[in-house]
């Protein structure tokens, strides 16, 4: 058989056994039974647990007589048997999330019980929404992380990769915090920084100044010392600044029997404001083309990237080169179009391009992964709704083309944290965004 014939077979084979897998499952309200029918495989493994079996029990039959009715409707289309098989899918659900909490509950309790043992049973098999609570997810990343060197599981080694690999992405483009000092003594330490502190005297007091010569509003919090000087204790050490202006800190007064003074100055700095209060009644537009529609790759909480301070950005399946257009008016703050590389490896975290906005309200949006040389606006221009800012593509840490859109604000000087939005689209308001769906702008 030649190369050519040989290559022909496989390609045919791998046609088939893809064709045949997608058949595996019924097509009716696909959406909604897809994760139940997934789960069939790990919940009869997890019933092998004496503490679950009770409740178990019948789980996996029933869920096999619901899938074959699943196959009779797509076949009939009969709209009482539709009917009937959506009802069932909505009890069989509220059936699921019951047995994902009392998973969820085990899980808990073994880690209390410092049970690794069970613990490891419990996460060895992934399905839908499993971990899906955040505090019981960090929990329980902390405590693999302590016992892992008794056994690896993939699920949590999965995650402490995608953490990583968030944090590095982040600090690229929105958490990036700047650090400095300055002091009585060394008054140049932050010299040429984008945030300086100044010193004027008058007479026996000084006032204290925190310059921000960068083009976006900061959240800055300063630690200090003082010698021999009088001033206000009650004074607030974690502050947003706006863009390109100077903010009086404090007042410092010599004591009339010191004999000599000092202060000294330790600053962090981030983007965005502490006090940004997000106006949840604005409508955002979708970010691309109105009448076009593109699918959700990855939603609100997703289990790949979007977690932690990320855990309300969007990502948007679109071609390389796809037109983007601004969700919300703003100022244009920041860009960086000048890198054309990317792929699935932390290697290329910092190497996204991206365009942030800065809003009215002080939060700002990022959108991100865009085409090298792909920005068409420069920072200081104000944007309306709608304008069109720039190209999508496929830089920094990426599985795939796509947009990356999430609005922030400062949680504190060190970090940010996203925010849920409302848009605008042809199939009504979106609320939460769901994975695998396609919205069409309006």
């Amino acid at each position: 058989m030649s190369k050519y014939m040989l290559l022909k077979y496989f390609l045919l084979l791998f046609i088939f056994c893809n064709t045949f897998a997608l058949e595996e499952l019924p097509q009716t309200f696909k959406q909604l039974s897809t994760p139940l029918y997934k789960s069939f495989e790990p919940i009869k493994k997890l019933s092998g647990i004496d503490s679950l079996k009770d409740m178990l029990s019948g789980y996996t039959t029933e869920l096999e007589d619901l899938k074959k009715l699943g196959f009779e409707v797509d076949k009939t289309k009969n709209k009482k048997e539709v009917h009937q098989y959506l009802s069932q899918l909505r009890a069989f659900e509220k059936k699921y999330d019951f047995i994902l909490h009392e998973i969820h509950m085990s899980i808990n309790k073994a880690i209390d019980n410092d049970d690794y043992k069970l613990f490891t049973k419990l996460t060895s098999y992934e399905f839908d929404g499993l971990l899906r609570n955040r505090a019981l997810l960090e929990k329980s990343l902390k405590f693999y992380e302590k016992n892992s060197k008794k056994k690896e599981l993939a699920f949590f080694e999965k995650r402490i990769k995608y953490k990583k690999i968030e944090i590095l992405t982040s600090q690229e483009f929105y958490n990036v915090v700047s650090k400095s000092q300055y002091s009585s003594k060394n008054k140049n330490s932050s010299k040429n920084k984008k945030v300086n502190i100044k010193v004027v005297n008058i007479g026996k007091s000084m006032i204290v100044y925190i310059e921000n010569n960068n083009p976006y509003t900061i959240t800055v919090k300063i630690k200090a010392k003082y010698q021999g000087l009088d001033y206000d204790r009650s004074i607030r050490n974690e502050f947003p600044i706006k863009a390109n202006t100077k903010k009086e800190y404090i007042r410092l007064h010599k004591q009339r029997r010191a004999l000599s003074f000092s202060y000294s100055y330790k600053y962090s700095s981030i983007i965005g404001s502490i006090d940004a209060v997000h106006d949840d009644s604005y409508i955002y537009r979708l970010p691309y083309a109105k009448g076009i529609s593109h699918k959700i790759s990855q939603g609100y909480n997703g289990s790949v990237t979007h977690t932690g301070h990320s855990q309300y950005a969007i990502d948007f399946a679109m071609q390389i080169g796809t037109k983007i257009y601004a969700a919300r008016e703003g100022v244009i703050v920041r860009i960086k179009e000048n890198s054309n590389r990317g792929g699935f490896d932390k290697k290329f975290a910092s190497s996204g391009n991206f365009i942030t906005i800065e809003h009215s309200d002080t939060t700002f949006a990022t959108y991100y992964h865009l085409k090298k040389n792909g920005v068409r606006v420069k920072v200081g221009d104000k944007v309306s709704k709608g304008t069109l800012i720039g190209y999508s593509g496929n830089t920094g840490y990426s599985s795939g083309p796509h947009l990356h859109f999430a609005i922030f604000k400062a949680s504190n000087a060190s970090k940010t944290e996203s925010l849920p939005t409302t848009f605008l689209s042809e199939e009504g308001l979106i609320t939460t965004p769901k994975k695998g769906k396609f919205y069409t702008a309006k």
